[in-house]
């Protein structure tokens, strides 16, 4: 073997993949593996155990040295279906709807290609069989590992090596690579604290400044996919900070960060307290300013759901807040807040860290786990007691609400009735 090429013994290649590799040699082509299912099982980085007890690795990329039309038809003749998810791009997914193939028989295929122009969000790709220039191409060296047929390794950027050391790099050239595609910076980012342990890479640091600005071409939607999984993952602050360093950050976010909040969020435990899903925009909320909810909320091209939690989070008041939810009292503040759907312990970690102030474990995790009471009035105990459906009927309610609350949910039933039926009617 070269000295760039190791052995891929023990890569647990799925049932498609090897179909893909006999389907190209019949073709005349090659294909091989690569991407981050290799740089992941490289790193150590397995999932679950199969059935057989064989390592999972994520979802398998392969490349071809073939025009991506020609290598579709040889995979629509044997059967197999292609969605031509990228075609323009040279990318296409193959997917085996025979009965019994396993869930995971899907496979991104890409053939190996050039970038011929581009304008930082585009690109106009031509067919190149030669796999050092698709490596090349690629983004960063430990993503441009190939595993061939027979098993052996192709690694023509020392991507291995990268791996071992700590060492993130853009794959040749770093400002031709943030050229073609401005979302790179972001995935630097991202992929910084998981590969980067020795540090950023200075060329790679060089091109993200001198670049950042391209990042306001790019849509929100590819923005807010980079940042749900950087702002969402344990230990992400080294990316966050170099957003911050490089001054990427307000060009794709339309915000400046402040990363000086991130020492408050470390006494969080790492957000264990938020669902997962919403982690992101909690952390992401605690690093930014309150004033810029609504705007950032539109650069990314939030969902309804997540813009109502980023603008429940962005409270005026951080340090009120903070305060309210500490207090004895801290039960009412919650009341409201779980009531308008927003987490209460998401509010209490977002205006701590705005606010400077340090987070108690314990009191976080007695926020989380506290159910709120389900009020003992209802609208049939009124209306059973002659009052009339409309207006008056939901003030009534609202007020015999605030009113239990503001009496840390004593009250009962009897005594809601005897306050709203004893109020006059136009308060």
């Amino acid at each position: 073997m070269a000295a760039n090429e190791q052995s891929a013994a023990g890569f647990p290649v799925p049932p498609l993949a090897r179909r893909l590799f006999a389907l190209a040699g019949t073709g005349g082509f090659e294909a091989r593996i690569v991407g981050g299912a290799v740089r992941d099982w490289l790193a150590g980085d397995r999932l679950d155990c199969g059935p057989d007890g064989r390592a999972l690795v994520g979802d398998i990329d392969m490349a071809v040295a073939a025009p991506i039309e020609d290598f579709a038809q040889l995979c629509r003749d044997d059967g197999l279906r292609v969605i031509e998810t990228g075609i323009d791009h040279g990318t296409v997914t193959i997917i085996d709807l025979a009965p019994g193939a396993a869930d995971e028989s899907a496979i991104e295929v890409t053939q190996t290609r050039l970038d011929l122009e581009t304008d930082g969000r585009h690109a106009v790709v031509g067919f190149s069989d030669d796999w050092a220039a698709d490596a090349e191409r690629r983004d960063f060296t430990i993503n441009a590992i190939y595993i061939r047929d027979d098993g052996s390794l192709d690694d023509p950027l020392g991507g291995i090596a990268d791996l071992r050391d700590g060492r993130l790099r853009f794959a040749g050239e770093a400002a031709r690579r943030v050229e073609e595609d401005a979302l790179r910076m972001l995935r630097y980012c991202r992929f910084l604290p998981r590969f980067g342990a020795g540090g950023v890479d200075a060329d790679a640091e060089a091109a993200i400044r001198s670049q950042a600005a391209s990042a306001s071409r790019l849509s929100g939607e590819r923005v807010a996919a980079e940042c749900r999984r950087l702002f969402g993952m344990q230990g992400g602050d080294a990316g966050i900070r170099l957003m911050w360093e490089s001054g990427l950050d307000e060009p794709a976010l339309g915000t400046r960060l402040v990363p000086d909040n991130l020492a408050v969020l470390a006494g969080a435990g790492d957000l264990a307290v938020v669902a997962p899903a919403s982690r992101w925009l909690v952390r992401l909320a605690a690093l930014t300013p309150a004033a810029r909810a609504d705007a950032l909320a539109d650069r990314l091209r939030l969902s309804r759901r997540d813009r109502h939690l980023l603008a429940g989070l962005g409270v005026a008041d951080a340090a009120e807040m903070a305060d309210r939810l500490t207090s004895d009292a801290w039960r009412r503040t919650a009341y409201f807040l779980a009531g308008d759907g927003i987490p209460p312990p998401a509010v209490l970690i977002v205006a701590a860290a705005r606010a400077g102030m340090e987070l108690k474990a314990d009191h976080l995790a007695a926020l989380a786990g506290w159910v709120p009471p389900e009020p003992p009035l209802a609208a049939a105990d009124l209306l059973s007691h002659g009052v009339d459906r409309g207006p008056a009927l939901g003030e009534m309610l609202r007020a015999a609400e605030a009113h239990w609350v503001a009496h840390d949910f004593t009250l009962s039933r009897q005594d809601l009735l005897a306050f709203v039926t004893d109020r006059p009617t136009h308060e």
